[in-house]
């Protein structure tokens, strides 16, 4: 058995579609959070901390589930498609 594509199935289970609010106020709750700060900035904003956090419980998710709610990749990849379906909703 391979474990590391046995433990990313685990982790792709955990996929799910995030709500809008989050994605819109994402970089002005960022910005806000970063302000003044010293340091590594913050990535990712209070509200989305939240959001896995009740979706880990609400959901039952096991830790590997709800991290591949998280995972990086799989973000930048949601908001590209948002940011061209808020583009094309303007035009």
């Amino acid at each position: 058995m391979k474990w590391s594509a046995y433990n990313q199935s685990l982790v792709r289970r955990g996929e799910i579609l995030l709500g809008f609010d989050v994605i819109n106020n994402w970089d002005t709750e960022i910005k806000e959070m970063n302000k003044d700060k010293i340091g590594e900035p913050f990535h990712y904003p209070d509200t989305f901390l939240l959001l896995l956090g009740y979706a880990k419980a609400y959901f039952h998710l096991p830790y590997r589930q709800t991290e591949g709610i998280a995972q990086e990749d799989m973000l930048k990849e949601r908001f590209h498609q948002y940011h061209i379906i808020l583009q094309l909703t303007e035009e």
